[in-house]
């Protein structure tokens, strides 16, 4: 403490003793530090030879009166003998001397500049090129003239630019200073979106002899793929580089180009410097003719006028006090460094810096030792250097520079037609972080910029952008031997598929060798082992008892086919040749598949007989079940036969074969599965030649089912009509069990003859004592009407016989399994019943759950997993308090403040619900609100926290106090927009909490906000102005704890429609389908709906009527508990629309889907709800214009609701955790 009082008065004493008295002028004293000698011979020093400039410079702020007008500026000096510790000794000397500010020291500053922040005196250099203190967080006081070799990264990067070259390729020397500056330039370059394609690094110093060579390795593994180099390093290393870039005769072409960085001054004195080596003559062929392709970006000369001048004033000035150093014009010339360097002028502009921004902070009334703001004041500034061009600080403090661009110019010397000379500069402009090229209109020039090379050839390094054109010839010869090798392949698949189709026809499919086939009857005789057995037979089998008409008829017999049992139909022939146009039938028959019909396998053809093989049926013929009377046929049973016979009959007709023809109830036979199959179709000039030779009550047995019109008339070809007519015989048949015409006691001739013969009214079969409905009797007599063209179609039959198989299944077998499936369901509706009251008491338990917590927090804790913390990017916050809550709770007992925070609160919870917020926790009078998590809903959190603040605002302004009703409440509300981490504490009685300075800056705004006002942040407003709606009042800057002053605002009030707008919207599609997505409030706590969904946007898919464009097609509330609010409609009729699309699909959907029709809403995208009057669509008649739309302008309500006749949110009941829609 005592050091620092004496330094004090040290420095007072000095003052006073430097003032002027008569004149009132106050003394500023500065330091310079800078090499004059040391302790061995190190070249580049310039304390001897520069220094003049200091005093040159102090002398013209002093005899200038428009700048430090009162101030008298003085200077005192020291040696730093080129040693860090003296130079910061030194330094300290100067502080403690008075010294306010300090210029140098020479070359490393590190260390002395950080000494003057800590002091914050201001330091500005003149030669130092240390990195480290351009960054101003570490040397706030620390500035300087000379430019760090960094910046000449920008006129690279704005040369490359300005000739586009938007590639290449960095060759850096191992010096400190050359990394730094290409680390500097790779970092520009990204900025930039340049691309580096490689980078070499060779060692430093250059020297080819003593070092080797690296430049021709370099050269070949870069050249391929880059035309542009960037060379950083010694004149030697480029002049090598160039050299063998040369001996490759890369350069002979002028595609390639190298930027080389001088970091000195460009001397007009040597125009050669980068034609040679160091130890070179200038006059190298080779090295002469490689410039061509040299760029040499350089510091620019002088162009003050009057910089000579400057020259011999600085060596004036080195000869007297306080310096008093020997002038350097007398040594001799070839001694060049002792000559007057650029160092002088950078020192004298410091100089001038310095007194002008110190000028500027007194004229502010700041203080001379205020380091600070002194090099605020030059950092960012512009000044006319002593050399005469522009130059600039920049942010860091750095002078920029001001370089020149070298290029190779007819310019004849002693030694060489061409020079080096300046053919561009580069200046900053306003607004630009690089300066712009401007080029100089130099007509001698001779270099490749006259045609500046490409950073890429068109075609790509190594050509692959351009793959030379391709001939077509072998494409060409290749389709036209294509297209005939199609063509043959395409005339040969013909060939093939006729010569198939004849192999087909002529048996290779259809045909069956007689020896595959094994009779089952051994001890008969025959053709077929000369069999008319009496083994057993199935298919068209041997009538199973004595019918009415005393004749055993026998149709056929078994066998196996490759191990299959097949039915056997015998034909015998005494001379039997089978024609092409039996072949065809026969291959068709064998490609009909259908499971009503009894598939063909194939046949055995001799000159004597015909053998038809077909699958074998067990259950044997319908013939044989109808005249069991052992066997009990129920209605399901027999409609299941006739639905069968219908199916199998349809398809037949339909098919190539068109018709049966033989069709009666011998030959409809039944499978294992009690499935009924057609057979004996087709073939029918082999079926019509054996009538001749049946007996004649066969004959006539077998015509019972013939149709009048082919009994008079044998040789008439056979129809679908005469089908029919079969058909109604055998239904006839099914119901009454008693055979064809079995309730006449006449033989089957006399029958014959009887329908044969024409006559009024007409011979059938005996309706009267039928019992079965009336629709099945109306059939037959239709099918077998006289006329053949009164008998319907098939199809129609189906149609009209559709009572008879309502609720059936596919076939019998399914019948009965259905029957057995009935009692099953029984069981699993109790199960089910069961398992929901189950499901319900576990909904009531995760309900209570998701009151506390999020729904995947439970999910995650109930599974026993951690819950892992998330960031959420963007969210609002909710903070607010009750003023004067402690006050009110000092006078109140502890019951009626719960009892106050109670009411309060649950009427804070009703609200909330209905916006997507989520409530994080409440202490004391404390309530947070949190939106954007722990689901992301875009930027529509701060809308939602603005509207429920208003929302709450508004509601505390009518609530009482219960235990004092004539006061009211007043809240304090702040809400701020960030992100934030949401995560669980802990595993007993865990929270999700929320963490960040999002939290705490929101909690800020409510302790820094007013009564009955929401505080609002400005990145809240950002977001509300995004959305749009909010009317938001600037409240001004208000200086927060661990903030600072920050900008805020009062959240004033909404605009109703904007936020309708934004919880409606509507998107229609190409096929005027309309995807209509609506928020569910109240679901805000993940209440669950039935298909998944959870809170936020639930899309519902509706069609729009095509005849009204603003009218929407039903939306059925399916859930039985919502009605419309009779109470508050105001119906009004609109106009009325075209319902026909509509009824067509409620007229398909099932009847579940359309019960309580006649109360159906629609949401529209205003809010509102529509109400739909349903007609009743059963009648025909019904009128297009029936169905009347409604407004319906408010709500719905809940019937189990306790408190009945009180306003709920559309769609929603507060104490239903369901809710279904259903789209019609």
């Amino acid at each position: 403490m005592c050091y620092f009082k004496i330094c004090s008065l040290e420095i007072l004493l000095v003052l006073a003793l430097t003032v002027p008295e008569c004149y009132g002028i106050v003394n500023i004293t500065v330091g310079y530090l800078t090499v004059s000698k040391t302790n061995e011979f190190v070249r580049g020093k310039q304390g001897r030879v520069i220094s003049g400039a200091l005093t040159y410079a102090v002398d013209e702020i002093n005899q200038n009166t428009s700048i430090l007008p009162e101030y008298h500026l003085d200077f005192i000096w020291d040696n730093t003998w080129d040693d860090t510790l003296i130079s910061t000794a030194k330094l300290t000397e100067q502080w403690r001397k008075g010294a306010v500010a300090f210029f140098g020291p020479e070359d490393g500053c590190t260390v002395e500049a950080r000494v003057a922040a800590a002091w914050n005196l201001p330091m500005i250099a003149y030669k130092c090129a240390d990195y480290e203190v351009s960054d101003k967080s570490l040397y706030p006081t620390f500035a300087r003239t000379y430019p760090p070799a960094s910046q000449v990264t920008k006129p690279i990067i704005s040369l490359l630019l300005h000739y586009n070259w938007k590639k290449y390729t960095l060759i850096v020397g191992s010096s400190h200073k050359e990394k730094t500056i290409a680390e500097k330039l790779i970092e520009l370059s990204e900025l930039y979106n340049i691309t580096i394609n490689d980078r070499k690094v060779f060692e430093e110093p250059h020297i080819a002899l003593a070092t080797g060579n690296p430049f021709p390795r370099i050269v070949d593994e870069t050249y391929v793929g880059t035309r542009v180099y960037v060379f950083l390093g010694d004149i030697n290393g480029v002049v090598d580089f160039m050299s063998n870039l040369y001996d490759r005769g890369l350069l002979d072409t002028g595609d390639y180009i190298v930027i080389y960085v001088n970091h000195g001054n460009f001397d007009q004195s040597e125009p050669l410097k980068y034609f040679k080596r160091t130890m070179d003559r200038p006059d190298q062929p080779r090295n002469l003719e490689a410039s061509r392709s040299l760029l040499v970006i350089t510091s620019s000369p002088a162009t003050n006028l009057e910089y000579g001048k400057f020259h011999y004033k600085v060596n004036d000035y080195n000869e007297q006090a306080p310096f008093e150093f020997p002038n350097p014009f007398k040594i001799p010339k070839r001694v060049s460094f002792a000559l007057i360097s650029v160092y002088a002028a950078y020192l004298y502009d410091a100089v001038k810096l310095y007194s002008i921004a110190l000028s500027e902070v007194i004229a502010e009334n700041g203080s001379v030792t205020n380091g600070t703001a002194i090099i605020n004041k030059i950092r960012r500034r512009s000044y006319t250097s002593i050399q005469g061009f522009l130059s600039k600080i920049d942010e860091n403090g750095d002078a920029e520079g001001n370089y020149t661009l070298l290029a190779r110019v007819k310019y004849k010397t002693a030694y060489a037609d061409y020079s080096m000379l300046p053919v561009g500069h580069f200046q900053m402009t306003d607004g630009s972080t690089i300066p712009a090229f401007r080029r100089f209109d130099v007509k001698t020039i001779d270099s490749v910029l006259t045609k500046p090379p490409v950073d890429e050839p068109k075609c790509g390094y190594r050509g692959e952008r351009c793959i030379p054109p391709e001939t077509y010839t072998l494409e060409i010869v290749g389709g036209v031997l294509g297209g005939l090798v199609f063509t043959i392949i395409v005339i040969l698949l013909i060939i093939y598929r006729n010569w198939r189709y004849e192999q087909e026809i002529a048996g290779l499919l259809w045909k069956i060798s007689r020896s595959d086939i094994k009779t089952r009857d051994s001890k008969s005789t025959g053709p077929l082992d000369r069999a008319k057995s009496t083994s057993r037979m199935t298919l068209c089998s041997q009538q199973s008892m004595e019918s009415k008409f005393s004749m055993t008829q026998i149709y056929a017999q078994t066998g196996s086919y490759k191990g299959q049992i097949v039915a056997l139909k015998m034909y015998e022939f005494n001379s039997f040749d089978v024609s092409r146009k039996m072949k065809k039938e026969m291959k068709l028959m064998r490609d009909l598949r259908h499971d009503n019909v009894n598939a063909f396998i194939g046949a055995c053809v001799d000159p004597e007989y015909f053998i038809i093989v077909t699958e074998y049926c067990s259950k044997g013929s319908l013939q044989d079940i109808l005249e069991n009377p052992d066997l009990k046929l129920d209605h399901m049973f027999l409609a299941s036969l006739v639905k069968d016979l219908l199916q199998g009959l349809i398809f037949l007709h339909e098919s190539e074969l068109e018709i049966h023809g033989n069709l009666k109830s011998s030959n409809c036979v039944v499978n294992s599965r009690w499935m009924l199959q057609v057979t004996d179709f087709g073939l029918l000039n082999i079926r019509a030649a054996t009538y001749k030779k049946e007996d004649e009550h066969a004959y006539y047995r077998n015509l019972l089912w013939c149709a009048p019109e082919f009994i008079r008339n044998r040789h008439l070809k056979k129809t679908q009509k005469g089908d029919v007519f079969s058909f109604g015989i055998i239904l006839h048949e099914i119901f009454v069990r008693q055979g064809p015409y079995g309730c006449y006691e006449l033989t089957p001739k006399e029958i014959v003859e009887e329908v044969k013969n024409f006559k009024e009214p007409i011979f059938r079969p005996d309706i009267s004592q039928l019992d079965c409905d009336k629709y099945i009797i109306d059939c037959m007599e239709l099918c077998w009407a006289e006329n053949p063209q009164d008998r319907p179609e098939f199809r129609t039959v189906w149609t009209k016989l559709k009572p008879l198989r309502a609720g059936m299944k596919r076939n019998i077998f399914d019948n009965m399994m259905s029957i057995m499936e009935k009692y099953q369901e029984n069981l699993e509706d109790l199960v089910g019943e069961r398992t929901e009251q189950l499901i319900g008491e576990k909904r009531k338990t995760e309900a209570l759950l998701h009151r506390m917590l999020p729904r995947f927090v439970n999910q995650q804790l109930k599974r026993g997993e951690p819950v892992i913390p998330e960031t959420f990017n963007s969210t609002t916050i909710y903070f607010s308090d009750i003023c004067s809550f402690t006050k009110l709770s000092a006078e109140s007992t502890p019951m009626e403040v719960v009892d106050l925070l109670s009411h309060l609160y649950t009427l804070f919870d009703n609200i909330i619900k209905n916006y997507d917020v989520y409530k994080v926790e409440t202490i004391g009078d404390a309530y947070m609100v949190v939106s954007g998590l722990p689901l992301r809903n875009g930027d529509n959190h701060a809308g939602e926290i603005a509207s429920m603040s208003l929302h709450l605002l508004s509601a505390i302004k009518t609530f009482q106090i219960p235990h004092r009703p004539n006061e009211t409440l007043k809240l304090r509300i702040g809400i701020h927009t960030g992100p934030v981490v949401a995560g669980v504490v802990g595993m007993t009685m865990p929270r999700y909490t929320l963490f960040g300075d999002t939290v705490n800056t929101a909690s800020r705004m409510e302790s820094n906000g007013e009564a009955l006002k929401i505080h609002c942040s400005a990145e809240c407003r950002a977001v509300l102005m995004k959305l749009g709606g909010y009317n938001l009042k600037e409240r001004g800057l208000i200086n927060m704890k661990g903030k600072g002053d920050l900008l805020t605002y009062w959240l004033v009030s909404e605009d109703e429609q904007t936020r309708k707008q934004r919880m409606w919207y509507l998107v229609q599609d190409e096929t005027d389908s309309v995807t209509m997505k609506r928020r569910f409030p109240g679901l805000s706590n993940h209440k669950r709906l039935p298909d998944g969904f959870s809170r936020g946007d639930r899309p519902l898919s509706i069609e729009k009527n095509s005849s009204e464009s603003n009218l929407w097609d039903i939306l059925k509330m399916h859930d039985s508990n919502l009605e419309p609010c009779d109470s508050h409609s105001t119906h009004s009729r609109i106009n009325s629309f075209r319902e026909s699309r509509t009824r067509d699909r409620l007229s398909e959907s099932p009847p579940s889907s359309r019960k309580n029709l006649s109360s159906l809403t629609v949401p529209d995208c205003n809010g509102h709800q529509w109400k739909y009057n349903q007609t009743d669509h059963k009648n025909e008649n019904v009128n297009q214009n029936d169905s009347v739309i409604s407004s319906e302008t408010d709500c719905l309500l809940c019937k189990n609701h306790p408190s009945k006749g009180k306003q709920v949110p559309p769609h929603v009941c507060k104490n239903c955790e369901e809710i279904e829609l259903l789209v019609v």
